[in-house]
């Protein structure tokens, strides 16, 4: 499952978003450190579901489906707070930073309103945004540059071994694969001795990997009391394109939570259980949602993903009733990267599977494909396979 890191200073609201998008309910506060160890949940990303194409109604075991949408579950981990010094271990320093080695994406939380922050007076440093990048940066290049020398210096004996190979051993704690490194030498350059690598060099290359491999998003929260020239001066100097209000999200979740209203989307009904006072908070929220520059949560999330290549892979057994073994129909679905082939999925599915594969049918058009057949966002493919 793909792995969100949540992110960003004490009190920048994500506890509040936390909870509102995994229905989690979390210690909630305005002081330091609300969250004091790292919250694991369920979120979702959303795209159309394949059963509107054959008139039948999926059944996910994970994730959900309402009206020909598909809920496609991701892990969010809301780590502690972020404090200046943090890659030195001073707060929830080495807390936080070690919870989101295994995050494949990772979601800046910032104050857009800007309150009470001490920083300088670059907007970069106003929101906190400089500081969170540069304390991640630092960490990982102090773990990744500690006993450098030594470790270049053996590496470097064997001239047959492939660079990303050797890196691999320094940097496979941060949850990079061999591919990974691999792209991060192709856009940018380095020594192919490593004994020449300087310490700016390590930085630098950490700075791709939070570029290229774990990239990394600034989310403004709190523009619910936010003004749109405001938001717009955020996104020309941060080059920051999403805006969104987790008090309102978690306003959402409750009212739907409550039945008070009939989804947890923009397009709800109000039901019988909802009095004024409900529907009062909820046009006003709707209102804002209509009029100022920000967007749900779930509509972030799924940009994000889209715009990184990810795409949303059905693996099923039946290829004529796109179903598994019991008839459920479109039970599973996976986030795969662009480029990712049929023998890819093969392996997400099961490791033997992979290791048995045979060919694959794509179930749209009942070609037979074969293991280097490049996947395509919303495919509905069965995996053949020796595997028992």
């Amino acid at each position: 499952m793909l792995k969100i890191g949540l992110i960003g200073k004490p009190n920048a609201g994500k506890s509040t978003l936390f909870s509102a998008i995994t229905s989690i309910d979390v210690e909630i506060a305005n002081y330091p450190f609300t969250t004091i160890k790292p919250n694991i949940g369920i979120s979702f990303i959303k795209d159309v579901c394949p059963e509107t194409e054959i008139k039948a109604h999926c059944n996910p075991r994970e994730g959900k489906c309402v009206d020909g949408v598909r809920y496609v579950p991701v892990e969010i981990i809301d780590v502690p707070g972020l404090i200046e010094g943090a890659s030195e271990g001073k707060g929830m320093g080495n807390e936080f930073l070690d919870n989101i080695r295994d995050a494949d994406i990772i979601i800046n939380i910032f104050d857009s309103a800007g309150n009470g922050d001490k920083y300088s007076q670059s907007d970069g440093n106003l929101y906190g945004i400089d500081l969170i990048r540069d304390e991640i940066l630092k960490w990982m290049k102090n773990k990744i540059y500690k006993d450098w020398q030594k470790f270049a210096r053996k590496e470097d004996l064997d001239t047959e071994e492939r660079i990303e190979s050797k890196l691999l051993k320094k940097v496979a704690t941060f949850g990079l694969k061999e591919r990974d490194i691999f792209l991060i030498m192709s856009k940018d350059h380095f020594s192919s001795k490593l004994f020449e690598w300087t310490e700016d060099d390590v930085f630098r290359f950490c700075n791709d990997i939070l570029t290229y491999v774990k990239p990394m998003f600034n989310v403004g929260n709190k523009s619910d009391i936010v003004d749109n020239e405001t938001m717009e001066r955020i996104n020309e100097r941060l080059n920051s394109h999403y805006f969104i209000s987790a008090e309102y999200e978690l306003i959402i979740e409750k009212a739907f939570a409550n039945g008070y209203i009939d989804k947890d989307s923009l397009d709800f009904s109000y039901t019988d259980k909802s009095g004024e006072n409900q529907k009062k908070v909820l046009e006003k929220m709707k209102e804002d949602y209509k009029v100022k520059k920000i967007s749900r949560f779930f509509d972030v999330l799924t940009d994000i993903i889209n715009k990184l290549g990810y795409i949303i892979i059905y693996p099923v057994l039946d290829e004529n009733k796109w179903a598994d073994k019991n008839g459920n129909i479109l039970p599973d679905s996976f986030l795969l990267k662009n480029g990712d082939t049929a023998l890819d999925l093969a392996y997400r599915v099961h490791t033997d599977i992979g290791k048995n594969f045979i060919r694959a049918v794509n179930c749209r058009t009942k070609r037979i494909i074969g293991k280097d057949y490049k996947l395509l966002n919303n495919d509905v493919i069965k995996i053949i396979s020796n595997s028992r």
